[in-house]
């Protein structure tokens, strides 16, 4: 399994309210990519509630995962989630996402997935998990509003493509706006998944 996550606060601050996770559990690969609303300590501490609900439950399913968080995540000022089940043997992927949060799976083609409206700690629309195969050698993106809505890879180099921290590293270094915390996690599917 490769996995490489890269973030950044805005204005190089102490506090990030950008995070992303990644758990290998009995028959899955759990990512997440997390946006605490705001910036600051306060964003900060509703994406760190959000990693731990997600850790706490990545062997529910998916649907689960997002209305156990959204009754943790009360308390805070709640975040933008998006979150991918990898199911290896069946080499499929199915993503969730609840606010502005992005993913995209890249690999022969570029298949963007999508989340619905609202906010995980303050309520959501009905999600619509969407799901995918996986190919070996694909790239799973996710990332937060920090970067561009549309991030464009097709015109790395295979050598940068091939190795997800010093992909991740510049995805973000590319594509991350001026005026946001940001933060991209970049999966490749291989063999040993």
């Amino acid at each position: 399994m490769s996995v490489a996550i890269a973030k950044q606060p805005l204005d190089d601050a102490s506090h990030c309210g950008d995070e992303c996770r990644c758990w290998r559990s009995p028959g899955r690969i759990t990512l997440c990519v997390i946006d605490g609303l705001g910036h600051g300590p306060g964003a900060e501490q509703a994406a760190a509630a959000a990693a731990e609900s997600v850790g706490r439950h990545v062997q529910r399913p998916l649907a689960e995962i997002f209305t156990l968080a959204d009754a943790e995540l009360r308390d805070t000022r709640g975040v933008a989630m998006g979150v991918a089940v990898i199911e290896p043997a069946e080499a499929k992927l199915t993503y969730a996402g609840v606010g502005n949060t992005r993913a995209m799976v890249v690999g022969g083609r570029t298949t963007v997935l999508a989340g619905v409206f609202g906010i995980v700690g303050g309520g959501y629309e009905p999600l619509r998990p969407q799901t995918v195969t996986l190919e070996l050698d694909d790239l799973v993106i996710l990332f937060t509003d920090g970067l561009a809505e549309r991030i464009d890879v097709s015109g790395y180099d295979q050598a940068l493509l091939a190795d997800a921290d010093q992909l991740a590293w510049r995805i973000l270094a590319d594509w991350a706006r001026a005026d946001d915390d940001a933060a991209v996690l970049v999966f490749r599917n291989g063999e040993n998944t």
